[in-house]
């Protein structure tokens, strides 16, 4: 049936002049192409679904009020589309619904096109509506207008969802909100650092880049000058981990060893070293790959492994080898003379690393 109507109306548009109907069709094709809003149709978890897209006028209508009476300035749409975009990470004309989820939950904040606003409910006001005037207008006025008044209220009555905000969707503008949350998140948490450093996108996980300068600059007090220390904090105690659970499901990742990388950048930037240095020792070809991706134009990650790693490398080893010992040859080939059989256990000092040799 789409095909059909497609064609039919291709043939009604031909009919108009040739510069309108070339405008109608694209606007057409345009608003044909657009998504279904991911998080608009929820499990309730009893075996029943809930739509956003079915949401009661009813209950729009009385949170439109309830913002009309307390004087609230509604924006123009491209004010509302680029503050959803900025905070929530959420573009909202990538989708034909009027009415949008912005997260799977039981109580999402629900962006309302048509009325410039965002629905929000308090699970513990009264039913059917869950509405509460007080966080309604207080989250809409922080949201849009970035209102002190506003923002101390959330911090006092529902600092959740500010929390959530930093969290939940990396908004990281409001410095004060970011320094606030920082203090009361748990670093140690492999899941809560996950959440906050990664966001769902497109079914791949994906960096949240911009969090990382908060982290450096309110954790860490900013970036080493040098490889010769590192600084003291708490921010990336789960980067370690996080980089192993990468390697072990790479396919759950958006570009997965350039997000490794980027991890050990900022871990070498506040003079952590221990992760990146198992790393390469562990993995020989992860330093090829990174020439070969000019390092992904990571300046510290680069000059750690041409300059600092190379030297502390060309240390003291063990000879493993199943045979009970390992050949020394006079040159880089098989085929070389034997200097010396070097039995499994003795120690070596490795002065060069090339390739396999």
């Amino acid at each position: 049936m789409k095909n059909i109507s497609l064609v039919l109306l291709y043939s009604f548009l031909l009919s108009c002049t040739g510069k309108e109907s070339k405008l109608h069709l694209q606007n057409i094709i345009e608003i044909i192409s657009l998504k279904d809003a991911p998080y608009n149709i929820t499990d309730e978890g009893d075996g029943t679904k809930s739509n956003y897209d079915d949401l009661s006028p009813e209950f729009i209508n009385k949170a439109k009020k309830v913002l009309e009476q307390r004087k609230f300035q509604f924006p123009d749409e491209n004010t509302f589309n680029q503050k959803i975009l900025d905070i929530f990470s959420f573009n909202l004309k990538d989708y034909k619904n009027s009415i949008i989820a912005l997260r799977p939950a039981m109580f999402p904040e629900v962006a309302i096109k048509e009325n410039k606003f965002i629905f929000i409910q308090d699970a513990g006001a009264a039913e059917p509506e869950f509405i509460n005037p007080d966080l309604l207008y207080h989250f809409n006025s922080y949201v849009f207008y970035n209102t002190p008044v506003s923002y101390v209220w959330l911090q006092t009555n529902n600092s959740n969802l500010l929390y959530d905000l930093v969290v939940y969707y990396g908004y990281n503008t409001d410095k004060k909100l970011v320094e606030s949350v920082f203090k009361k998140f748990d670093f140690n948490s492999l899941s809560d650092m996950e959440q906050l450093i990664f966001i769902d996108s497109g079914g791949y996980k994906k960096l949240k880049k911009q969090i990382f300068d908060d982290i450096e600059t309110i954790i860490y007090k900013g970036k080493v000058e040098d490889f010769s220390y590192a600084k003291e904090g708490n921010g990336y105690l789960r980067i370690g981990d996080i980089i192993n659970k990468i390697s072990s499901s790479p396919k759950e990742y958006f570009e997965p060893e350039k997000t490794i990388s980027y991890l050990f950048e900022r871990e070498l930037r506040v003079g952590i070293q221990g992760n990146i240095e198992s790393y390469l020792n562990k993995n020989p070809k992860y330093n090829s790959n990174l020439e070969k991706n000019k390092f992904y134009d990571l300046p510290t990650l680069k000059d750690y492994v041409k300059y600092i790693y190379q030297k502390e490398s060309n240390t003291n080893f063990i000879i493993q080898d199943s045979d009970g010992f390992t050949n020394l040859r006079k040159d880089k080939n098989s085929s070389s003379q034997i200097l010396q059989k070097i039995n499994t256990g003795e120690q070596i000092e490795v002065l060069d690393q090339n390739g396999d040799w």
